[in-house]
């Protein structure tokens, strides 16, 4: 009997967010490069994301990359980076066969153009999937979607004056 079988499908929340942080500072606790925890650190989200799926969780945010951490080392940033871009590529099979759909939230426009491309992709490859939604916070702050909304009622005012 899996442990999935003893959870109350009644009381599953349809939203779980997860604010993935600790990759780094676990990598120096084993004596490895931050990087070597950021790579770790994709076996932890697929787990994630299977057994959210398994237990009928609707929406499962991911808190990936916020807008501070531009601010890291610069070898650090672009190894994130470059990981999110193929995790998010090598992962498109299993999204669409587990029928899982990707949304971003977050200044994607303001990545490396790669990354955007990878996202891009995979958020219009998988838009038709009903399963589980599953959102990645990338290049996101609650200070950044303040400014946004606070951009687009400014735009609604001038547009409705």
């Amino acid at each position: 009997m899996s442990a999935f079988s003893y959870i109350d499908q009644n009381k599953v929340p349809a939203h779980i967010a997860i604010i993935m942080d600790g990759n780094g500072r676990w990598a120096k606790e084993q004596g490895k490069e931050r990087a070597f925890g950021h790579q770790n650190g994709i076996q932890a989200v697929r787990n994630a994301i299977e057994a959210a799926s398994d237990v009928g969780v609707k929406y499962l945010t991911l808190y990936a990359f916020s807008t501070e951490n531009l601010n890291r080392n610069k070898d650090e940033v672009d190894t994130i980076i470059r990981l999110m871009a193929t995790s998010v590529r090598n992962e498109l099979e299993n999204l669409m066969k587990n029928n899982i759909r990707l949304c971003t939230i977050g200044n994607l426009d303001a990545m490396p153009i790669e990354c955007q491309k990878e996202f891009k992709s995979v958020v219009e490859k998988t838009k038709s999937n009903i399963g589980l939604t599953l959102i990645i916070a990338i290049n996101y702050s609650s200070r950044w979607e303040i400014g946004e909304a606070i951009k687009k009622i400014a735009r609604q005012l001038i547009k409705n004056n």
